[in-house]
């Protein structure tokens, strides 16, 4: 799906994600943190302000240095705006007319046509010229829109290729039904994951009413979305491609980034097995086995590049494995490296009359758990999990109501963590 529509993604990636969603580094700081040429920074920084509206923008200095970065409020505003960063590949003038050229000749005919006509019949009209264009180029540019893009179809008959436009598959919808379609599209494409695919098929849809239609689809905007993640799309490409991996059971080699920022290539290759997603912070992870089975959880917001090998592995029982790894995972965490599962004790005290809701909500987020009453008002939640410290910003949600009681981890690590807000404000 993104090789037609994007080029060189990951460096506008790591610009998305360094200036304006995280670090907000200036462009010097930049510089110096990728070793990239200023002038390529600066080019693709500007890129990118073309495709992101200037309301969400916000510029703030640091002495004589510029910081870039993202802003947004999510009453007012109930669209995704970075999937427009995806619409940054450029092409050619040569590339657009030879579409547009291809398009109209097929459609004139109104019948299948084999190559060697359409290539006759456009040197005929003198729409291209052999001096400017290859035939190489004319057949590769069909077979693209054929098997990538899809809009048109291909008959072999007698060894014989023969294009033509490819059928309308909402030929049978009413307006009505068009209509409700957009409007079921626009609830979906922010809910189910990925949501970049979600917003290129409103769009076609839109497109597809107006000039194959003739209705104009009014902006209805009757939807809005708490806790919607913006910045998991920037990530949505790698995702195609690692789907794309494991869908076809093929090894890939990846370029990652570590924690501390530097580049790393895996030496050895990957049999990439699943795709886990946190919804409560947003985030991908890749699942992945090596060939002595042993098992690997990578963050995709480190993965810089991926390179599929046509290289088919075998399933060696992954899901056996990866149940066995992951039963107790509270997010990404497996026990892979002799790691061991922990067990935990939560003290849940709430108001009886006015909150016997938040036991009920808990039961559903904690389905392995193991929830006793000891009095009124006072509950002890006993579970086990991978790393105790994964659970941190979900007992941070349940603050005046969960106290931890058992787990080492995860006492040391609230405690260091309350102690530095406390500092953070002058009471210690």
């Amino acid at each position: 799906m993104f090789n037609d529509f994007i080029k060189h993604y990951n460096i506008i990636r790591d610009i998305l994600r360094d200036v304006f969603l995280y670090g907000c580094f200036s462009r010097e700081d930049l510089e110096e943190k990728r070793n990239m040429s200023s002038r390529k920074i600066s080019y693709e920084m500007r890129r990118i302000q073309q495709y992101i509206e200037s309301e969400f923008i916000r510029i703030d200095r640091d002495g004589r240095n510029k910081l870039l970065a993202l802003t947004y409020d999510s009453i007012t505003n109930t669209e995704n705006f970075l999937v427009n960063t995806y619409m940054t590949k450029s092409f050619t003038k040569a590339d657009l007319i030879l579409y547009f050229n291809l398009l109209m000749f097929l459609n004139a005919k109104n019948k299948p046509c084999s190559f060697r006509e359409i290539e006759d019949g456009l040197i005929n009209e003198g729409i291209i010229s052999y001096d400017d264009i290859s035939s190489k180029t004319v057949e590769r540019k069909l077979n693209e829109m054929v098997k990538k893009l899809g809009i048109l179809k291909c008959d072999t008959i007698k060894r014989t290729k023969n294009y033509s436009i490819q059928d309308d598959i909402l030929k049978e919808l009413s307006l009505d039904e068009i209509e409700n379609l957009i409007d079921a599209v626009a609830l979906f494409k922010n809910i189910i994951l990925p949501v970049t695919a979600g917003y290129y098929f409103e769009k076609n849809l839109k497109d597809y009413a107006l000039y194959e239609r003739g209705i104009e689809v009014k902006e209805k905007d009757y939807f809005q979305y708490k806790g919607l993640y913006f910045h998991p799309v920037i990530e949505e490409d790698i995702l195609w491609k690692i789907l794309r991996a494991i869908h076809r059971k093929r090894y890939i080699k990846l370029e990652y980034r570590s924690g501390k920022g530097t580049n790393k290539t895996s030496k050895e290759q990957l049999k990439p097995y699943k795709i886990r997603y946190d919804s409560s912070c947003g985030r991908f992870y890749l699942v992945a086995f090596l060939d002595n089975n042993s098992c690997v959880t990578l963050r995709l917001d480190r993965i810089a590049e991926i390179k599929i090998s046509k290289e088919v592995y075998k399933d060696n029982n992954f899901k056996k494995l990866y149940d066995k790894q992951f039963k107790y995972s509270w997010s990404s965490v497996n026990l892979s490296g002799g790691k061991v599962k922990e067990e935990i004790k939560l003290e849940i005290k709430i108001d009886e009359t006015r909150e016997k809701y938040i036991i009920e909500k808990i039961k559903s987020e904690v389905p392995n758990g193991k929830i006793t009453k000891i009095e009124e008002g006072i509950y002890h939640l006993d579970m086990i999990v991978n790393d105790s410290i994964e659970m941190v910003p979900w007992i941070r949600g349940y603050l005046g109501y969960i106290k931890v009681i058992k787990g080492r981890d995860i006492i040391n690590k609230l405690t260091e963590d309350w102690k530095e807000m406390l500092y953070s404000y002058g009471a210690l």
